[in-house]
């Protein structure tokens, strides 16, 4: 006997699998405890929204690309967006983060069918450089944050300073990546050798039109070639001298600024390198020749960092190193909370951390308030019975200095980083004393033209 649930079932089995699936909404907490989005990786499909909630702090989120984005905000705000695209999307906030760096997120649009993540395509370097006399420079393209699928990617190249058939053969194409293959790419540039002599020039390289779902690297995109001259009294061939009057000033919470003056005629660029306490130098920034600033972004919030520069020539030669300078982040105005490693002084209105490096060894200094001397404090590393520093934020809000003085003097020789820092306005100062040189003292009476 033929019963009627069972004609009923399967076509209850049909229309289900007919029915199209609901955009779904993938919600993101941003801030609060940390300067984080939570979570910062979200899988969603063509369709679904993503909605970020501000739980604490002044935040705020946009592409990478600039595609969208919100107002940075300290209240409680909501924030939404619907993706249509399949590919991977970065953002970040434009207060605590960058592309890639501090405070930032991702979020991957892959089909319903779990087509997976296609990756990202970008150049290896920001800057490559080549001799001009080597015939052929080589240019790495990589795929990275996925390797589900076919994709495919457009290069070319373009006239910077350099100029097109003369110093380099135009070229384009297509580089192309299977499903499951996440190896790095390569195409060469024809570079043309002459014999006259002039400054290093440089070629613009860029990536376009992803396909198969992958999305380009927005700070990847596009890259230089310099070309080092090789013809002597020209840009390339001997000493670059070093540059001069580093200067570093803190932009933003995640970046610092810097500047310095070029005293070479003949060279093929400048790197930029970074570290803290204890930390080694590593190469931060690479920019052309006759350039004399670059941003360094992506560093944490009232974070110390010491810098140096130095100038590139042809054939892997290198000027000396401009002297260190010390620079610290600016920080997110609020309260100071005192802690055993940060000291609060004036009224609670400065907050002051100390890094040293002693025998191999790093640490935080411990901090000992002073109740009866609000506007000064101590600090010791080893032990409380071995006080290392006295340091004072004096109040010279008055005709003719209106500054916040900052004034310290240290019994040590260990190498030290201080950053004090203006809870009100989020202003910072940053002092350094190198390892196993006396510290000196330090009488800042220029520290914080942040009044009253």
């Amino acid at each position: 006997m033929l019963h009627r649930g069972s004609i009923a079932v399967p076509l209850l089995a049909v229309l289900l699998a007919a029915a199209p699936a609901r955009a779904a909404t993938v919600n993101v907490a941003v801030g609060g405890a940390g300067l984080s989005y939570t979570p910062s990786v979200v899988h969603v499909h063509p369709g679904d929204t993503v909605m970020w909630t501000n739980a604490g702090g002044f935040h705020s989120v946009k592409a990478d690309d600039n595609s969208f984005g919100n107002t940075a905000a300290g209240d409680a705000w909501t924030f939404s967006r619907t993706f249509s695209a399949l590919g991977t999307v970065g953002y970040h906030c434009e207060i605590h983060g960058a592309p890639g760096s501090g405070m930032f997120g991702t979020v991957i649009v892959e089909d319903a069918g779990g087509g997976g993540q296609p990756g990202t395509l970008r150049f290896s370097l920001a800057g490559y450089s080549v001799n001009e006399g080597a015939g052929t420079a080589t240019i790495a393209v990589q795929r990275i944050n996925g390797d589900d699928g076919a994709v495919a990617v457009q290069y070319g190249v373009a006239a910077g300073t350099a100029t097109a058939g003369q110093d380099f053969a135009p070229t384009s194409g297509t580089l192309s990546w299977g499903d499951k293959d996440s190896g790095t790419r390569t195409f060469t540039v024809t570079i043309n050798n002459d014999t006259t002599a002039e400054p290093s020039e440089t070629i613009l390289l860029v990536l376009s039109g992803p396909t198969g779902g992958a999305t380009l690297d927005a700070t990847h995109k596009n890259a230089t070639l310099t070309i080092q001259d090789n013809d002597s009294g020209g840009g390339g061939g001997g000493p670059v001298q070093a540059p001069s009057n580093l200067r570093a000033m803190a932009i933003s919470t995640s970046e610092i600024d810097l500047t310095w003056n070029d005293n070479s005629a003949n060279e093929s660029g400048f790197e930029v390198e970074r570290r803290t306490v204890g930390g080694t130098y590593a190469v931060v920034a690479s920019v052309g020749p006759n350039t004399t600033s670059a941003p360094v972004p992506g560093l944490d919030p009232g974070s110390f960092s010491l810098f140096r520069v130095r100038a590139t020539g042809t054939g892997g030669i290198f000027s000396p190193y401009t002297s260190e300078v010390p620079s610290a982040t600016l920080v997110d105005p609020g309260p100071c909370v005192a802690g055993s490693t940060t000291l609060c002084i004036n009224n609670q209105r400065f907050r002051v951390n100390i890094l040293w490096l002693a025998n191999g060894s790093t640490g935080q200094a411990v901090a000992v308030p002073l109740p009866s001397a609000p506007d000064s404090g101590l600090f010791y590393f080893f032990g409380p019975t071995n006080i290392e520093m006295l340091i004072k934020v004096l109040n010279a809000c008055v005709p003719d200095f209106n500054r916040y003085w900052v004034f310290y003097a240290a019994t040590t020789n260990v190498e030290l980083g201080v950053v004090v820092a203006d809870m009100q306005s989020g202003r910072t100062r940053a002092y350094f004393n190198p390892f196993n040189q006396t510290a000196a003292p330090v009488q800042d009476t220029d520290a914080f033209a942040t009044c009253p």
